[in-house]
């Protein structure tokens, strides 16, 4: 196929394609909804045909765009097309998808937290965005996406939110659709709070995460258990603030391998907009990646 001029690239898109054609329609774990003439595996095909090339619906909608082994499929109408993707049975078929490409990664005791935004135009009409605080020292306007990563590299849980939207206040409610039993999860001082400590120790698991300023007194403020084992920990040596940050880069190499595959999270196209959308098209670009680290895990123990 190199031969005949295609890109590389394509060509992985096209084996992430097939793989997932075959498991919605060969695998017979996609039920049929009552009363619908097409079903949820087709309206999933052509939607994540539009996630993986980062098009829009109304693109994918046309059959012109998709690859001649995919043509004989039935075709909704566009409307039709965009009513069923707002159903929560096919949200929940891409989203079940994904878990089980990433069960076939392992699962590690050690965790990452962390979050990464994704801005929108400064002229965007989007009422779900807010402006908050980019890394650095700007400001703008968009989403943010908050991940907590395996140590393996794969997305143990996320979830979407507003760019104004805090990160510890955040985690506390996604830490609760995680399983943390044993776990240590490591984050940076962002996540520094008793209440996230709290909500990490009730899961079964421990958080470690950094304080803004190492070396600081502690206050009159009751403490949870576990934080001021952590500050015990880290604040100890100046060696063990640094392995802990070493330690904690992996979810920022897990989020960069996402970002910067042919297929995976780049900016939001300007067809997505909407807090629902948004998470939609981020659950799938998540599929993807699940699927390539799971090829990628496959060929490494063939070799």
């Amino acid at each position: 196929m190199i031969a005949l001029g295609l890109k590389p690239e394509l060509i992985m898109d096209d084996q992430l394609l097939r793989i997932v054609y075959h498991r919605l329609f060969n695998s017979g774990k996609v039920p049929h909804p009552f009363n619908c003439i097409y079903s949820d595996a087709t309206i999933a095909m052509i939607h994540l045909l539009a996630v993986l090339r980062d098009r829009s619906m109304r693109w994918a909608h046309d059959r012109r765009n998709w690859p001649i082994w995919m043509r004989r499929l039935p075709r909704p109408s566009y409307s039709q097309l965009m009513r069923r993707l707002q159903r929560p049975s096919l949200q929940q078929l891409i989203a079940q998808i994904s878990r089980e490409y990433r069960d076939q990664l392992p699962h590690s005791a050690e965790k990452f937290c962390d979050g990464k935004p994704l801005v929108v135009g400064g002229f965007s009409k989007d009422p779900d965005v807010d402006r908050g605080k980019l890394p650095g020292e700007g400001w703008g306007r968009g989403y943010k996406v908050h991940v907590i990563a395996d140590s393996c590299g794969a997305i143990e849980a996320f979830a979407v939110t507003s760019l104004s939207a805090g990160e510890s206040t955040t985690m506390r409610k996604l830490v609760k659709t995680a399983a943390l039993d044993g776990v240590i999860l490591r984050a940076d001082s962002n996540y520094d709070s008793n209440k996230l400590y709290r909500a990490v120790a009730r899961r079964k698991g421990r958080l470690i995460a950094s304080r803004k300023k190492p070396g600081t007194g502690l206050g009159h403020t009751k403490h949870h258990p576990d934080r001021l084992k952590a500050i015990e920990e880290l604040e100890r040596t100046d060696e063990a603030l640094r392995a802990h940050r070493r330690h904690r880069i992996r979810v920022e190499q897990t989020l960069g391998h996402l970002t910067n595959l042919p297929f995976g999270l780049s900016p939001l196209p300007n067809c997505v907009r909407r807090k629902k959308r948004v998470t939609q098209w981020v659950t799938s670009k998540i599929l993807f990646y699940h699927l390539y680290l799971s090829l990628q895990k496959t060929k490494a123990l063939a070799a």
